[in-house]
């Protein structure tokens, strides 16, 4: 017996594969036939909303800088949150949206961008981490420096992230994408297929 499948099956397979194709671009032109209006981008599918979460941990380093024994309680409870948790508990008024246009958005878009996340929770884990022990060991110049040091690093990043989101990823630092499998080259290359 030959187990090597029939041209009917074959032909089967085929139009599985086009139903599927099909279905994800209707899927996904229906979603951006409902952003307009909303923070969400028509092209990407992202909402840069969601970038805000690490906003707040700037501002929070700043603050810690400037002073240590008001704001370090606060900033010992910032965790990094997914994109679909940030919706789910956010005021954001098409956040249904939001978190749907995110699961249908383009893969390689929603692969950069997910890296590019991945960057800033790791980068925001060891920062809060490192101000965590320069404050018990008190010396303030250092902290100052840290947190200065830390909040622009977050900003390249979170620009990074914010370029992509946006669909304007040839404009993000180089340097904080060169070291994500594909770098820089293969986020400029996603947004300037012809």
């Amino acid at each position: 017996m030959d187990d090597k499948p029939d041209d009917a099956e074959l032909e089967r397979d085929v139009s599985r594969e086009d139903i599927v194709a099909a279905f994800r671009t209707a899927m996904v032109s229906h979603f951006r036939s409902h952003i307009p209006g909303t923070n969400i981008n028509e092209v990407t599918l992202l909402a840069s909303d969601y970038l805000n979460h690490f906003h707040e941990l700037v501002m929070l380093l700043e603050a810690v800088a400037s002073d240590p024994d008001e704001f370090a309680e606060d900033l010992s409870g910032w965790e990094p949150i997914t994109y679909e948790e940030h919706f789910t508990s956010s005021g954001f008024r098409d956040k249904n949206l939001a978190i749907a246009a995110y699961r249908r958005a383009p893969q390689d878009i929603r692969r950069a961008f997910d890296q590019a996340v991945a960057r800033l929770h790791a980068e925001a884990g060891t920062l809060v981490e490192s101000v965590e022990v320069e404050l018990v060991n008190g010396d303030r110049a250092s902290l100052t420096q840290l947190c200065f040091d830390g909040s622009m690093r977050l900003r390249d990043l979170i620009q990074a992230a914010n370029a992509i989101a946006v669909g304007e990823a040839g404009e993000a630092p180089a340097e904080n994408t060169d070291d994500a499998p594909g770098g820089q080259e293969a986020i400029d290359a996603l947004f300037n297929k012809g």
